[in-house]
């Protein structure tokens, strides 16, 4: 351990070169969650004065406690009569990461990414890794974005975004240097006490920052800037519980920063917290007893909740310790500052950023609009399919519209080249199809006049019938009957009567053949009849085998066919065709046919259907601004999907062409990408 105030100088490789034990006015200033100092005075014809140079650091005792590690920034020559001295001005080593910037864009955090991991990203950025991460005592998972920024700037934005109260505290005793992000004390840790160790008090009260109502603005410009809307029921603020206390006092917070509506409510309620009272902070000019006492409930320290009781000037509060500044650790007067909150925590490193000459540069962005036009063939089992890409700079999708028209289908020729071959073409298995006719149907045909055909046998033809054994017929009569009977021989024989006259004759009669009777003349028999009785009787006729022959002498037949006409009536029927199994074999020989270039039209489709991602959209029959923004593929937060395709299908109902267009009004930011 070094003596008693005697700082001591290292260089940048943590090297002692020396003590300095000739210098005097040696103070610091701690700031809760801010930017620490120390100062420092040497004579000006001080040997040791060569070891103190830029970035050489500087060890701070107060006493025999060690107040940290400091490193020179800045030197100011003075002379005095005949005395020169050089006045050091000192900032803490965590200001070493202010050497070192997150070039251009950088994103981490979210879900399943937490606080330590944070934390240890911004520190791995170091050149040299002169800080390690020690204890943290959250684990968040808001999402960070920075865009060339210093290191110690992104290590103090993690924090804002919290609901608790949080204090970054250092261990400068080992090297690497320890950092640790801890909850804030919440227990009263020191006094402040009238008559005991404080010597007098300046109140402070300042309104001008109270803010009861604050809207809160992120990334990009007008109607595309960020709000918090999306995440806070469709309202643009936030109302403190003081409104009834001081009423409405509405301001506007902007931090480009944040480009997630949540996270930025988050942060925006921490800040109105801060801001819905007045700024009341206590400065104390107090007497540090803890040289002496060596108690820690008289030691201060940035961050304590301290109690002030001064009863004279009706002070009775606990608050925290925002400050203390020691001009001279050889003496126990101490400045102590307390408040009822940081009235700027960021201020400090607003005055690093410019130091650092490192301006604001997030990039914002500007409203674009951008056609993409698309054409194509489709029909119902071949929607035409169209992909257009939303990258991940696009900020908002202000507008998507899409615009369809509907045109004949096209080819452009209509014959192509080909060669020979041999196609076989099998049925699976035979079939049978039936015809059914609805009803009958009548078909006359008449012809107009009567017409003559001659038939002519040009030679006799015989036709012989035989019987190829006898038949016997039976007559049979049911009764007898009465009845005279004359037959040719008896009307001769009467006629021979009658003449009286007996001799022989012959009679010639007609039969098959015609034959010859002879006749003896008889007695005359005078005229008269015979009745003859037949009884009832039957005949029995045997015909014996026997041929026929007939001869036809060669003739000719005219038949007249009068006008006349013919009906004919065809019933309800069905016809049944069975078709085996079979195949063709079709052989078509080499050939080629020419192409007739050109530009062919087919049918028009007269509806479609549209899905976008997956999802149908109605279509009404306006195809000219069809609102695609809903049916777009979201993420677990409800936007758009970035860095992705998005597939468009249209689907008619016949082959069609399908022309048509996207328009899409989007603000982009200008990140990624080469300076080419």
């Amino acid at each position: 351990m070094a003596n008693a105030n005697i700082p001591q100088v290292f260089n940048p490789n943590m090297e002692r070169l020396a003590m300095l034990d000739k210098a005097t006015a040696i103070g610091y200033r701690e700031v809760y969650n801010g930017l620490w100092t120390a100062r420092f005075t040497m004579p000006a014809d001080d040997p040791k004065n060569q070891y103190c140079k830029k970035f050489n650091y500087i060890e701070i005792y107060d006493g025999k406690k060690r107040v940290g590690l400091f490193r020179i920034i800045k030197s100011t020559f003075q002379r005095a009569g005949a005395r020169g001295l050089i006045n050091y001005k000192c900032e803490h080593v965590i200001t070493t990461l202010l050497d070192n910037v997150l070039f251009k864009f950088h994103q981490i955090g979210n879900i399943g990414v937490f606080t330590p991991e944070v934390i240890n990203y911004i520190l791995r950025h170091q050149t040299v890794q002169n800080w390690r991460l020690g204890r943290c005592d959250f684990r968040h998972q808001f999402l960070y974005k920075w865009e060339s920024q210093n290191l110690l700037f992104a290590l103090f934005d993690i924090p804002k975004p919290f609901m608790d109260e949080w204090h970054f505290t250092y261990d400068t005793t080992s090297y690497p240097w320890t950092i640790n992000l801890v909850r804030a004390e919440t227990d009263i840790g020191c006094e402040l006490r009238r008559r005991k160790n404080m010597q007098g008090v300046t109140k402070e009260e300042d309104a001008k920052s109270l803010v009861t109502r604050l809207y809160p603005l992120g990334y990009g410009e007008g109607d595309n800037q960020l709000t918090i809307r999306s995440v806070n029921n469709g309202v643009e603020f936030l109302d403190a519980d003081t409104i009834p206390l001081w009423g409405v006092k509405e301001s506007i917070w902007t931090d480009r920063r944040f480009e997630d509506a949540e996270n930025m409510m988050a942060t925006a309620r921490k800040m109105l917290e801060r801001l819905k009272m007045p700024f009341i902070s206590y400065t104390v000019d107090s007497i540090d007893l803890f040289q002496r006492t060596r108690q820690d409930f008289d030691e201060f320290r940035e961050g304590k909740v301290v109690r002030v009781i001064d009863r004279e000037d009706g002070i009775d509060i606990d608050t925290r310790i925002m400050e203390i500044d020691k001009p001279d650790v050889t003496r126990a007067d101490i400045s102590v500052t307390i408040a009822n909150k940081d009235r700027n925590v960021a201020g400090s490193i607003a005055a690093l950023q410019e130091r650092a000459r490192i301006n604001d540069t997030y990039a914002q962005g500007a409203e674009t609009l951008i056609m993409i036009t698309f054409a194509d063939n489709a029909e119902p089992g071949f929607p035409a399919v169209f992909e257009f890409f939303v990258p991940a700079g696009m900020v908002n999708v202000n507008e998507a519209l899409l615009r369809v028209r509907l045109e004949p289908y096209r080819a452009f020729s209509r014959a192509i080249r080909g060669g020979g071959g041999t196609t076989q073409t099998s049925t699976s298995g035979g079939g049978a199809s039936t015809s059914t006719a609805a009803g009958g149907a009548t078909t006359q045909t008449t012809t107009q006049q009567a017409t003559q055909t001659p038939t002519t046998s040009t030679t006799n033809q015989d036709t012989r019938t035989t019987s190829s054994e006898a038949q016997r017929t039976p007559t049979t009569t049911t009764g007898g009957v009465s009845s005279p009977t004359t037959t040719m021989a008896s009307i001769v024989l009467s006629t021979i009567r009658l003449t009286g006259a007996i001799a022989n004759s012959q009679v010639t009669t007609a039969g098959d053949p015609p034959h010859t009777h002879q006749h003896q003349t008889m007695p005359v028999v005078p005229e008269h009849g015979h009745s003859v009785t037949i009884a009832g009787h039957s005949h029995q006729v045997t015909i014996p085998s026997h041929q026929h022959t007939v001869t036809m002498p060669g003739h000719s037949h005219a038949v007249t066919i009068p006008a006349h006409g013919h009906q004919v009536t065809i019933p309800s029927h069905q016809h049944t065709v069975t078709i085996p199994d079979h195949s063709h074999n079709i052989t078509i020989p080499d050939h080629t046919h020419a192409i007739e270039f050109g530009i062919f039209q087919g049918e028009r489709a007269d509806g479609i259907s549209i899905r976008v991602d997956g999802n149908t959209v109605p279509v009404t029959g306006d195809l000219n601004n069809i609102n695609i923004i809903p049916f777009l593929r979201r993420d677990g937060g409800g936007r758009v999907v970035r860095n992705a395709w998005h597939r468009l299908e249209i689907v008619p109902n016949r082959q069609t062409r399908i022309s048509g267009a996207v328009f899409l009004n989007i603000f982009t930011n200008s990140r990624g990408g080469e300076n080419l």
